[in-house]
C-alpha cells in the first residue's frame, strides 16, 4: 500500500485564505475611500471684490447709508443656493461679532415699505424690484460674471453684520475692517476670504 503524504497541503491552503482576506480587506478600504472622495464637491474658481460704500438712494445728502457690496470678477458662476456669508467684526474692546448669512436667513424690510428681501440681494432688474419678490433673494439666483450683490441699505448692512450699524455703541464707520469670508457650502471651501476697509 502507497502512504500519501499530505503535509503541504496546510501551508498552502493557509497562505490562499490569508491572500482572499487580503484582498477583501484591500477592496473594501479601497471602496470606501473612494465613496469619501466621490462625496465632496470642487469649489468654484472665480474672483471677486467685496466693498462698502456710502449711497443716498438718490434722496440727497441727509439720507446717507451704508451699503456692502459683492461683485463677480469672473470664473464659475455659483448658485447662492450653495453659498454662506460669514463676517467677522471687532471692537475697540476686542470683542468679536461673528454673523453667518445663509440661503435660509430671515428678509429684512430694507427701505420701510414693508417688504422683505434676503440680502445680499442681485443688482438685476430684469428680475424686478426687491421687497418681496423671492427671485431678488441671496439663496434664489446663481451669481454670474459681471453680477452685483448689495446689501441694499443700513437695515440690509446690518442684516449681513449682524448688528445695527446705526448704533454708535458698535463704532461701525471709516476706517474700521470686517473680516468677509464666502463658504463653498458643497465642498467646504472659502472661495473669498479678506478683511475689507470701510472706506
Amino acid at each position: 500500500m502507497i502512504e500519501r503524504k499530505e503535509d503541504a497541503v496546510s501551508p498552502v491552503v493557509g497562505v490562499m485564505l490569508m491572500l482572499v482576506v487580503t484582498i477583501i480587506i484591500a477592496a473594501v478600504v479601497s471602496g470606501f475611500a473612494g465613496g469619501l472622495a466621490g462625496g465632496t464637491k470642487a469649489a468654484p474658481q472665480a474672483s471677486f471684490d467685496v466693498g462698502f460704500m456710502q449711497d443716498d438712494g438718490g434722496m440727497g445728502p441727509s439720507h446717507v447709508e451704508w451699503k456692502m457690496v459683492f461683485e463677480h470678477l469672473s470664473g464659475d458662476s455659483i448658485p447662492t443656493k450653495d453659498i454662506e456669508i460669514i463676517t467677522y467684526y471687532t471692537l475697540t474692546n476686542g470683542t468679536i461679532i461673528k454673523h453667518t448669512q445663509t440661503p435660509a436667513s430671515k428678509g429684512s424690510d430694507l427701505y420701510g415699505y414693508g417688504t422683505f428681501t434676503r440680502v445680499p440681494l442681485i443688482n438685476d432688474m430684469s428680475l424686478g424690484y426687491s421687497g418681496n419678490n423671492p427671485a431678488k433673494d441671496f439663496g434664489n439666483y446663481t451669481w454670474k460674471t459681471g453680477d452685483v450683490l448689495s446689501s441694499g441699505s443700513d437695515v440690509g448692512t446690518s442684516a449681513l453684520l449682524g448688528f445695527d450699524i446705526t448704533d454708535s455703541d458698535y463704532e461701525f464707520g471709516s476706517g474700521k475692517t470686517v473680516d468677509v469670508k464666502i463658504l463653498h457650502v458643497p465642498s467646504g471651501k472659502c472661495v473669498y476670504d479678506k478683511e475689507v476697509v470701510i472706506l
